[in-house]
């Protein structure tokens, strides 16, 4: 299921969020896109009556890597090749204050819609900044290790405040338990790589 659904949104980690918004794990999946992959994400979640807003800027990526947090916001209309976020959710109202936390910077806001822990929204907001754009815990914790993000390759899709940190656990826990539900293959995937 999550790689037939990875072709709608171009990643197996987007997929997994689709999942865990549909199962009503999470609220509001916030995913970046550019402008030719909009036009069926925004079919896919038309189909399943699921709420898309768009934000009204773009991001435009300063590393060369796979995987990247720092960008540089631009207008709309920036001819220069740039990324939209997408803030998906069955509650209209939760997609649209998604999108004005983050064009307001409110950090803390939007990761609460998000549905990350405190502790760590916390952390984010205090260590995160132009010069650590990867506030990344090293982890061995499957449940706490984002360090194959790039691979396409984790389980939660915020930055833990520990290793340890329970609440992440927790989360991450259930979020392994809907994907085996859904597709034990790439359970069995991540358990793996994550080790």
């Amino acid at each position: 299921m999550i790689k037939n659904l990875a072709l709608t949104f171009g990643s197996e980690t987007k997929a997994q969020e689709i999942v865990f918004l549909l199962k009503d794990i999470k609220k509001v999946v916030r995913q970046g896109f550019y402008e030719e992959e909009l036009e069926k994400v925004k079919r896919y979640c038309e189909k399943e009556k699921l709420f898309v807003v768009k934000s009204k800027f773009k991001v435009l990526l300063t590393d060369e890597e796979n995987y990247s947090n720092k960008g540089i916001r631009v207008k709309k209309d920036d001819k220069r090749l740039g990324m939209y976020f997408i803030y998906i959710s069955k509650n209209e109202q939760k997609a649209w204050l998604s999108a004005y936390y983050e064009l307001i910077g409110n950090d803390a806001a939007l990761g609460e819609l998000l549905g990350y822990p405190g502790c760590c929204i916390k952390y984010f907001c205090d260590h995160f900044n132009e010069r650590n754009t990867n506030p990344e815990q090293k982890s061995n914790d499957i449940f706490t290790n984002i360090s194959k993000r790039g691979e396409d390759l984790v389980l939660i899709s915020h930055f833990p405040c520990s290793a340890e940190c329970q609440e992440t656990i927790s989360l991450a826990k259930n979020n392994l338990k809907i994907l085996e539900e859904v597709d034990p293959k790439r359970t069995a995937e991540l358990i793996s790589a994550l080790k």
